[in-house]
């Protein structure tokens, strides 16, 4: 026999996970495309079919209960089992929306190859790219996909090492004559205490732009020496518009696609990983030379 739990709407369901992550019902309602008083009606059909309080509401903000958050971890399982189910329906055609959050000098490697070769793998799923410096929660900003370089902090999230990515001291070829103490140094944030130990010689930077692409640009255009990651700087080394001064690079950063531990075995994800790695090794492959 048939109660009252067993009524629940998957868009109820839907809407108690994004209310949680955005920590908004009117963010959530925005979301997912529906007025408000619809969403609050479906978040109270909800509790009253669960039989208990999910959120606690103070002011504009909504936070779980402890039967929310007991109800949520519980929820997580079902939702992906759900999407599973969904493209199983469509025939294991995979579909739907990816969203991937990339650096904005890694955008380079999705905005060409990487995009073709992905749309005719998989012409069913959308691809969604952001190109953000900064990083993102994927869990709230329902992000699937994130390429991040440096160094990872502790998380429960899944990290693949993609590639070490030598960094290296780039000059402008107009200047390659110039005192290196002479030339203008062009920085990202943090280039200047990694060039202290072995460039103590160096002028401080003329110029701090948080985009390594714009240091690149700039160096191009002659404006001095910076430092850049070698799938950035080798392409314009080869054509004569850089030179690297020195024969070693400065560090090496690890490059890691980062995703949720639920989305393992997406077909979508790794192939879209797969692809990115594989432009990204092409790109490094004679890096040293």
């Amino acid at each position: 026999m048939l109660d009252d739990f067993d009524d629940i709407r998957l868009r109820e369901l839907l809407l108690f996970e994004r209310v949680l992550a955005l920590g908004s019902l009117t963010a959530a309602a925005e979301e997912l495309g529906v007025p408000k008083p619809t969403a609050s009606r479906w978040l109270a059909g909800l509790e009253s079919r669960v039989g208990s309080p999910l959120m606690h509401r103070v002011g504009r903000q909504l936070t779980a209960t402890e039967q929310g958050l007991a109800f949520k971890q519980q929820l997580e399982p079902v939702l992906l089992g759900l999407r599973s189910l969904r493209a199983a329906g469509r025939g294991d055609r995979p579909g739907g929306t990816l969203r991937v959050s990339v650096p904005v000098p890694f955008g380079r490697l999705l905005g060409g190859v990487v995009i073709a070769r992905f749309q005719a793998l998989m012409p069913g799923v959308r691809l969604e790219v952001l190109l953000q410096n900064q990083r993102v929660d994927l869990l709230k900003n329902r992000v699937d996909l994130a390429i991040r370089g440096g160094r990872l902090p502790d998380s429960a999230l899944v990290a693949r090492l993609l590639a070490e990515v030598p960094l290296w001291l780039y000059r402008s070829a107009t200047l390659a004559k110039d005192e290196a103490a002479q030339v203008p140094l062009i920085a990202a944030p943090g280039d200047e205490m990694l060039l202290s130990a072995a460039h103590s010689e160096l002028l401080p930077a003329a110029v701090v732009v948080d985009d390594r692409s714009a240091v690149r640009d700039a160096l191009r255009a002659g404006a001095g020496q910076g430092v850049l990651p070698a799938f950035l700087g080798e392409p314009f080394r080869r054509a004569g518009h850089l030179i690297r001064p020195e024969s070693t690079p400065l560090s090496r950063m690890r490059v890691h696609a980062v995703f949720l531990a639920e989305q393992r075995k997406d077909p979508r994800l790794r192939a879209l990983v797969e692809l990115i790695q594989r432009e990204l090794n092409e790109l490094l492959g004679d890096q040293e030379s």
